[in-house]
């Protein structure tokens, strides 16, 4: 899940926590077993570190990237 930038902290907050709550619920995992659907979840706060170790990069890091995925 994703959301724009802006959004209080406090509504941050709250979704994160509903997010982590529905990750953890017996009968929503049930459910996806019996699907055989997998899920990998990553939480709002690992997400967030990535981003911004991602947005973090070197410049010249960043324009190699985009080179090397046709982003130029």
């Amino acid at each position: 899940m994703l959301a724009t930038p802006g959004i209080p902290a406090e509504r941050v907050k709250m979704l994160r926590e509903a997010f982590n709550k529905t990750m953890e619920d017996k009968e929503f995992l049930a459910d996806l077993d019996k699907r055989s659907f997998d899920l990998d979840p990553v939480t709002g706060e690992e997400l967030e570190r990535l981003v911004k170790e991602v947005m973090s990069q070197p410049t010249d890091i960043i324009a190699r990237m985009k080179k090397l995925l046709g982003a130029e």
